[in-house]
C-alpha cells in the first residue's frame, strides 16, 4: 500500500492518503477546502520506495 503526504497550497492543510497503486488526479484535492491546488511531498517518495525498508537502512549504516 503506497502512502502520500500531500498539501494544500491554497490553505497549507497536511494531509495523507494511503492506496493501492498511484494516486490519481481527481483524489488529489484538499479535504478542508477542497481546492485542487495541492502538492506532493518529498517524504511520501521516501516512505514509498526502496530506501524506506529496514534492510536498506541497516545496509547503509543509518538503521
Amino acid at each position: 500500500m503506497a502512502v502520500y503526504q500531500l498539501v494544500c497550497r491554497e490553505c497549507g492543510h497536511a494531509f495523507t492518503i494511503s492506496l493501492q497503486g498511484a494516486i490519481k488526479q481527481r483524489q488529489r484535492r484538499c479535504p478542508q477546502c477542497r481546492s485542487k491546488a495541492v502538492r506532493q511531498t518529498f517524504a511520501s517518495y521516501l516512505r514509498n520506495g526502496s530506501l524506506a525498508s529496514q534492510e536498506c537502512a541497516a545496509r547503509s549504516g543509518f538503521g
